[in-house]
């Protein structure tokens, strides 16, 4: 429910992983996020998504654009799995074409959600996701 414009989610002990090579849609992501008190992170492609998740720093969750140059989502997300094989990961595409959310989910991503972002659909996931990992 939103209360004077802002989520009932609380987010605040969360570090989650904005993989997005298009900056403006990374902008819009983070703001939304702020608002639910989430820590994020920003990763502008996918090598660096793996580089990250290589490293000891502690995420909850990964938002994974799919279309990326160099490293695209998919395999950005099959790397990670291999090196985090708990990390939840949801991808992110604008691609809606009805077998992307089996390929999306066959790489190893543990949800699939269509842009544009659907908030409310989000933060909904994302606390489902968190409850599963207590």
């Amino acid at each position: 429910m939103a209360v004077g414009g802002k989520y009932d989610f609380d987010f605040s002990d969360k570090v989650v992983l904005v993989v997005e090579d298009n900056q403006i849609s990374f902008k819009l992501i983070n703001a939304v996020l702020k608002q639910v008190k989430t820590n994020v992170v920003h990763a502008p492609n996918g090598l660096r998504a793996i580089e990250f998740c290589a490293s000891d720093t502690h995420f909850d969750l990964v938002l994974m654009d799919m279309q990326m140059p160099e490293v695209d989502g998919l395999e950005a997300t099959r790397k990670i799995k291999l090196i985090r094989p708990e990390l939840p990961i949801v991808a992110t595409t604008a691609n809606t074409y009805d077998e992307t959310s089996t390929v999306c989910m066959e790489a190893g991503c543990d949800a699939f959600l269509s842009k544009p972002l659907q908030f409310r659909k989000l933060f909904e996931m994302m606390q489902s996701i968190f409850d599963r990992q207590a």
